[in-house]
This record gives C-alpha cells, structure tokens and sequence, in this order.
C-alpha cells in the first residue's frame, strides 16, 4: 500500500510540474549554439559567413508522464556592403517541442535580422530582431479522466465529460536584443548580450472565448569568452541568466579545449567540459570540432528534489553546427567578428 501511495504522489508532482512548465520557452544546456533563441542579435556573430545548425534534446525521457522532445534548426549568413562598415545579418529558424500525454506541442518559425557595428578594430556592437509565427496544440486521444473510472478499473470507452473550445492558438511573436563583442584573436574573445523574448506578450490561451492568457516576457542575460592558457590548450566559459514571469533559470559552466592539430583547414579540437543549471542539474558534455564541423553531446544529471521521480536522469541533448567561409576581398579593416 505505501509503494502504491508513493506512486500516486510521484504521478501527481510530475502533473503538477508539467502544468508549470507550459507557459515558459523551450531551453538548451547548450544554449551558446542555438544563438538565435539566445539573441536575435548573435544572427551573423561567427567565423565565417553562412552557418547552419541543428540542436535536439530530451528531457526528462525516463516519465512518460512529463517527458519533453525539443529541436530547433537554424540557419544565418551575412550581408556585405561597400557603403556600411558593418555588415547585416539574416537568420531563420524551426523550433519543435513536445511534452507529455496531451502531446503538448510548439511549432514556431522566426526570421531575423541583425546589425554588427565595428566600434574599431577589437569591439563590435551588433542589434537584432527577429519576427516569428508559433502554434500550441495539445491532443486528448491517450489522455484518461476520473470520469471513466467504473469502480474497478478506468474503462477509456466511458465518456470524459470535458469539452475545448480549442485544441490550438496560433500567435505571432516578436524578440530583440544587443550584443557587443571584443576580440584580440580567433582563441581571444569575449561576448556579452542581452535579449527580450515575447516582447508583443502574445496570447496563447486554448479557450475560444475572451480568456487572455499572455506569454510572459523572457530575459536572457549572457557572457561567453575563450582565452588561451598554452599554445595548444585554451579555456572557454559561459554563463546564461534568464527570468520569465516567476521563472527564474542559472546555467554557468565551461569547456577545456584540446587543439590536436593547428593546420589550416585541418584544424581538430575536442573540448572536454561541465556545467550547472543552478538547483536543478549538473552537466557533463564533450564537443569536437573539425575544420568547419562542430557537434556537441552532454547529459543533464538531475539534481533537485525532482530527482525521486527521474532517477537522476534528465536527458541527453545534441548540438550539431556547420560553418561555411568564402574568401571576401581585401579591406582597410576587419569586420567580420570571430566567434
């Protein structure tokens, strides 16, 4: 009987949990390479000129009860011109994310555009916004209620009793955000920006009728660098605070990074690293990175009260970036920061 009452009270913190969750964004441990959910203003802010990159997690995959699948694709090149000394940035990107029985889900698409103004030759400050179109949906086939309970057992074929004016909202959702950038070298950096999600706070209530539920505001302050230690080893941190509504998110953590070849166009690196999202999990990861390819894998250890339902076992989640150069004439100074 008290493992049966144990259960029961893990199924409810896990409902209760999930029901929490549904107004806050979808977020990565390796949030440094989705830079587009991070900033609208990171759109163009690499070593290169085209970048595409794709992230996927899973969070939370040994409850079925609250379990989350995420994925994002992006992609953003720079736009050159001889009349500004900066240069424009265009982006995309396709967010997916999945949660629970209800098979909760959002679809959302964002175009970006972004400014990078070098201050001079070491510091750059690039602006962005960024423009989206995003649904919410949920599903009722493989959700059960205490209404189909016949005494005995729940019998699905029961009638639920419930009625939704809707099982989607559509909204469109706008973002902007700053950036400013100091670098010396490719392996002496440093950035730190700040950006505004949902800042229309876009209805996303299912009722039909005049019920107003808005998306909170969401505010992500980051900093990241790499600042070599020996000629063939660097360090690289990181650090993401981020607030909507009463939700509040601390993720700080780093990589040591291995240069195993220098050679132009053969460049190889693994980068060995751990970090924390604060009260919540501890994270061990580890990247490569060849020529323009980087792809990177790290687990979610969790570590708050949550852990009596998940084991310890947040999730896995996968990052997979690829870098295209072209050779850009000869100018008077350098405009394109590397990152």
């Amino acid at each position: 009987m008290k493992i049966i009452r144990f259960k029961l009270l893990i199924v409810l913190l896990l409902s209760v949990f999930a029901l929490t969750l549904i107004a806050q964004d979808l977020h990565y441990s390796q949030f440094y390479t989705s830079p587009l959910n991070l900033n609208p203003s990171m759109t163009g802010i690499f070593n290169g000129d085209t970048r595409v990159g794709v992230n996927l997690r899973s969070q939370w995959y040994t409850n079925n009860l609250a379990r989350y699948r995420t994925g994002s694709l992006h992609a953003d090149t720079k736009l050159y011109s001889k009349r500004h000394p900066g240069f424009w940035s265009l982006g995309a990107i396709f967010n997916y994310d999945k949660a629970g029985d209800s098979k909760l889900g959002l679809i959302h698409f964002g175009g970006a555009l972004a400014y990078t103004y070098p201050i001079n030759y070491r510091n750059f400050l690039s602006g962005g916004v960024m423009f989206g179109l995003a649904q919410r949906r949920f599903r009722t086939d493989d959700l059960v209620w205490d209404s189909q309970w016949n005494g005995d057992v729940v019998d699905p074929s029961l009638p639920s009793g419930e009625a939704f004016d809707k099982l989607a909202r559509s909204f469109v959702d706008f973002s902007a955000g700053l950036n400013y950038q100091w670098q010396q070298s490719y392996r002496k950096k440093f950035n730190l920006g700040v950006g505004m999600a949902h800042i229309n706070r876009p209805n996303q209530s299912f009722d039909a009728g005049t019920t107003n539920y808005p998306l909170e505001r969401r505010m992500a302050y980051h900093a990241m660098f790499e600042w070599p230690l020996l000629s063939q080893f660097d360090i690289l941190g990181h650090v993401l605070y981020q607030t909507q509504g009463p939700y509040k998110e601390l993720v700080y953590g780093g990589y040591g990074k291995f240069l195993l070849n220098q050679k132009r166009g053969r460049e190889f690196d693994i980068l060995l690293g751990l970090s924390v999202r604060h009260k919540d999990a501890i994270i061990p990861k580890i990247a490569a990175e060849w020529s323009m390819w980087y792809a990177g894998l790290s687990y979610d250890i969790n570590i708050s009260d949550f852990e009596r339902a998940t084991g310890k076992l947040g999730g896995p989640e996968f990052s997979l970036i690829y870098r295209i150069v072209h050779v850009q004439p000869i100018r008077d100074f350098k405009t394109c920061p590397i990152y």
